[in-house]
């Protein structure tokens, strides 16, 4: 028995001893572990802004859109597409049609998403064209369900605007996908033959439209030339009485404001608006309130905000 708790204890020794060493080794290290404290409620910010420049890949494509949402955007916010025209540049288009600072003051997020090229080499929307195979309906449906999700951003607030092409499109994105396009707004745009043709499947929804009586490249009383498939639908006030009849309207009520011609339907049980703004001093472009009575971008927050 002594033998055995001899060697038991030069055993628990020899343990004691390399136990020791290695604390040594581990007090002597050069390196130190640090513990850092969590941080305070108040100093600590769980949310960066998204606002950038980012692409979905999306039918072989990788498509681009640039984002805006300003500081403590809430969650449920609206969310604006606005779209460029034919031949255009999604991050220049941006510049000029500012929505910033409309988003910052009354809070909703902002996407400027870059159209492809067609079957001409021009950058565009596919509005039912047969100048391009691109599906931008579905491209800006899956954005839209994309940035919804992401940013927590409200499904029943989200809309579609655009400039000419992008007019074209908005009137596509309401007929042909309502359950996310809640409204849409066109300026110096109008529906294609496709789309007017497919107006049996549209739905009750608010719509503005601006037009310049002056306008060339989409005259106020119908594009003649079926190249494209851009021309074939009615004129404009025919378009907006379709939609007035549609949302089941009061009769529309016309008013003028200097050059400006204003014309609106109205379902005051649904609240659906028809809106369509005939400026007389304007051509084929967007208006900004300097020599004209309308300031675009401002008015089509304005008619989405009603809802």
């Amino acid at each position: 028995m002594g033998f055995h708790f001899l060697c038991y204890s030069l055993s628990f020794m020899r343990k004691l001893g390399c136990f020791l060493i290695l604390f040594q080794i581990l007090c002597c290290s050069t390196e130190q572990v640090v513990v850092i404290p969590p941080q305070s409620q108040e100093t600590f910010v769980p949310y960066v802004n998204p606002t950038g420049t980012y692409t979905l890949f999306h039918n072989g494509y990788n498509r681009t859109y640039h984002y805006y949402q300003p500081l403590n955007l809430p969650k449920n916010a609206p969310l604006v597409f606005v779209l460029h025209g034919h031949n255009a540049i999604a991050a220049q288009f941006m510049g000029w049609f500012d929505m910033y600072d409309l988003a910052d003051e009354y809070g909703f997020a902002v996407v400027f998403p870059q159209g492809l090229d067609d079957n001409t080499g021009r950058t565009h929307w596919n509005a039912g064209l047969t100048i391009s195979t691109i599906d931008d309906v579905d491209f800006l449906s899956r954005l839209a369900l994309f940035l919804q999700d992401t940013y927590q951003l409200n499904p029943e607030k989200t809309f579609s605007s655009g400039y000419s092409n992008g007019g074209f499109m908005s009137y596509e994105l309401v007929v042909k996908r309502p359950d996310i396009f809640k409204a849409a707004a066109s300026i110096s745009g109008t529906m294609s033959l496709e789309t007017w043709n497919n107006r049996d499947l549209a739905v009750p929804v608010p719509i503005l439209q601006l037009s310049g009586k002056l306008d060339r490249i989409v005259p106020v009383l119908g594009m003649n030339s079926f190249y494209g498939g851009w021309g074939g639908a009615p004129e404009i006030a025919e378009i907006m009485a379709f939609w007035g009849t549609l949302n089941q309207s009061n009769p529309p009520e016309v008013s003028r404001q200097n050059q400006t011609i204003i014309t609106k339907y109205t379902n005051v049980a649904s609240g659906n608006e028809v809106w369509y703004y005939l400026i007389e001093n304007l051509d084929h472009g967007v208006p900004f309130g300097i020599n004209y009575d309308v300031h675009a971008p401002s008015l089509i927050w304005e008619f989405f905000n009603n809802y």
